[in-house]
């Protein structure tokens, strides 16, 4: 049987990551758990103030055109968004937060957290317990699926990017999902599931999200 995947991640990432898993066989069926508001008050960041970024969607809602001052990124995916919104002088830590704070903690610049308006860990909050002049703008908020985006009978597979998507996941109405397996982008994405099969990929990113699903049919 086809594998028919739901891929729930926001927009535009849904239909770019549907696209890498129908082209290794799966059928994928968007419906994000997540909904993207960029905010329209946003504060000014001055042309050479080094930036933060922990998304995509940082990025793109930072309200600055790219140019060549310090950006650090928490992974590649959002430094690969960044690099593509124009920015050129790019640093991932290819890791966690507390990767991103042990490269950003050596700099002796005012540097600006660029977020939403949740956000996982502590990055402002430590670099200024280590003496950096950090802050932090909002640029945008998440709002998660308050009911069921799909048919989860239509379904054998989903695909998970981020905890707020598990957590948005177990919170809607109950539901059978015991026929489900999840693949997860990472342990702290899976950590809120309940009631699944789910798999883990080996690194945070597509290619390795997609090889854990094969593994866990071979």
């Amino acid at each position: 049987m086809t594998n028919r995947i739901w891929i729930t991640r926001t927009q535009p990432a849904a239909d770019r990551s549907a696209r890498d898993w129908a082209d290794k066989g799966f059928a994928p069926v968007v419906a994000p758990l997540l909904q993207v508001l960029p905010l329209a008050d946003k504060c000014p960041i001055h042309d050479d103030t080094p930036l933060i970024f922990t998304s995509a969607h940082g990025v793109r809602h930072c309200g600055r055109v790219g140019d060549n001052r310090q950006v650090y990124c928490v992974g590649n995916a959002t430094a690969d968004a960044a690099r593509a919104f124009g920015f050129s002088n790019v640093v991932s830590a290819n890791g966690d937060w507390k990767d991103l704070v042990k490269i950003v903690e050596s700099t002796d610049q005012m540097v600006v957290h660029v977020s939403g308006a949740d956000v996982r860990g502590a990055i402002v909050e430590t670099l200024r317990q280590r003496g950096i002049n950090a802050h932090r703008r909002i640029v945008y908020r998440t709002e998660p699926a308050k009911k069921w985006p799909i048919d989860v009978n239509q379904i054998n597979a989903v695909a998970l990017y981020s905890p707020m998507a598990s957590e948005t996941l177990m919170s809607l109405p109950a539901c059978d999902v015991s026929h489900l397996t999840a693949y997860c982008l990472s342990a702290n994405v899976a950590a809120p599931l309940r009631g699944m099969t789910v798999r883990i990929a080996a690194s945070p990113n597509e290619r390795a999200l997609i090889a854990c699903s094969r593994a866990a049919e071979a």
